[in-house]
């Protein structure tokens, strides 16, 4: 399968991408995305050098199958792509790419996702969520890492399958890690904001509304 990403991307690219950025994130510059970026994978990936029975935390894990009336090559090069989320996913009010790279010898996209999350006492948590998305088109499957304070860190394993006439089974394997006073939280608005995003990407999908698209302007959000 010919991959559907184009290119790497510029600096200009991610610069052009930030002025959609509004509301209460509009004051945080693009710098400043990528320090946070930084920071954070690194605490991510020190947390998952620590043996989960020393740390703390909570493991749950979710599976979520949905069936798109679509071919394999169609369904993967737009659900892979993160921005088909926006506007599907309760949460997520934008995207701020990062690094689009090689890593070894898979093609890895770095952003930070833009959320605002209702909480129990009423209040809205801006959270900024980093993520690494690594794709494995000739496989049909993509893998994701998330993590964000304190120590909340959702890995992601996405496969696609033909099954036949045209349709595709989508299987989404969700595991949560978070400590014990917040997994209850995690588990189920993560769950039900990807169920959300899954059935929402069927419909436009299977309507002919969303097309793939090259990885430049798929970075900048169009």
């Amino acid at each position: 399968m010919k991959t559907f990403f184009v290119r790497a991307l510029s600096v200009l690219v991610f610069a052009t991408s930030m002025t959609a950025v509004t509301g209460a994130y509009a004051q945080t510059t693009y710098a400043q995305y990528i320090q946070l970026w930084k920071t954070n994978w690194a605490a991510y990936e020190a947390e998952e050098a620590i043996p989960l029975s020393q740390r703390g935390v909570v493991v749950q894990s979710v599976d979520l199958r949905i069936v798109i009336n679509r071919p394999i090559d169609k369904v993967y090069a737009i659900y892979a792509n993160v921005y088909t989320a926006t506007g599907l996913h309760p949460y997520l009010s934008g995207i701020i790419p990062i690094n689009h790279h090689q890593h070894g010898n898979v093609e890895t996209f770095d952003f930070v996702a833009l959320e605002n999350i209702p909480m129990p006492d009423g209040t809205i948590y801006n959270g900024q969520t980093i993520s690494r998305q690594r794709f494995h088109s000739d496989e049909f499957y993509y893998d994701a890492d998330t993590y964000d304070a304190p120590g909340v860190i959702t890995h992601q394993h996405i496969v696609f399958t033909a099954i036949g006439q045209g349709q595709t089974q989508v299987i989404e394997h969700l595991t949560f890690e978070a400590p014990a006073q917040y997994i209850d939280e995690e588990v189920q608005g993560g769950a039900y904001a990807h169920q959300l995003v899954q059935q929402g990407l069927k419909a436009e999908i299977e309507a002919g509304e969303l097309d793939a698209t090259s990885f430049d302007p798929w970075l900048e959000g169009k």
